[in-house]
């Protein structure tokens, strides 16, 4: 079996390979969603197959670098359900040396709307890894990237 990376994650010969998971009344899982990099600007939208009533409680966590090898590690913790025109009840933590990586996350216009990741990167050479991590009665397993694109705003891409 070969195993490769490139900017949708990191896939097999057989499809993408989930990080880790488990089975049974604790299930759960944690999904390699990609490496990311802004290319010419410095904010990339990040364009989940989550949607907007997916009834999920989902972490993101993002583990990159910055101008200067500064280590940037964060991560937030979201719902997609509720009436809410934005993820319910987010919580953002940062523990790395800098600014950036996950700054923002919207629904996307479209319909169904699907959830949308921001992240803060250089707009040259910096970026990090996105995964995706879920349990219990709220896991999801399928979860991947429809769409990914560079910007200047923290909103309104999708």
């Amino acid at each position: 079996m070969a195993v490769y990376l490139n900017r949708e994650g990191v896939y097999s010969t057989t499809g993408k390979l989930v990080e880790a998971y488990t089975v049974g009344s604790h299930a759960g899982n944690r999904v390699n969603l990609g490496f990311f990099g802004a290319v010419g600007q410095n904010y990339i939208h990040v364009k989940t197959s989550q949607p907007h009533q997916g009834h999920k409680m989902l972490k993101f966590e993002y583990n990159g670098y910055t101008y200067s090898s500064l280590n940037v590690h964060n991560s937030v913790t979201l719902y997609t359900y509720g009436p809410n025109s934005t993820p319910y009840q987010p919580s953002l933590v940062n523990w790395g040396e800098a600014t950036g990586g996950i700054v923002n996350y919207y629904y996307s216009s479209d319909s169904p709307d699907y959830l949308v990741i921001v992240l803060q990167t250089s707009g040259s050479y910096t970026g990090g890894f996105l995964y995706c991590q879920s349990g219990r009665s709220h896991s999801d397993f399928s979860i991947d990237v429809l769409a990914y694109a560079s910007s200047a705003n923290t909103s309104g891409v999708y």
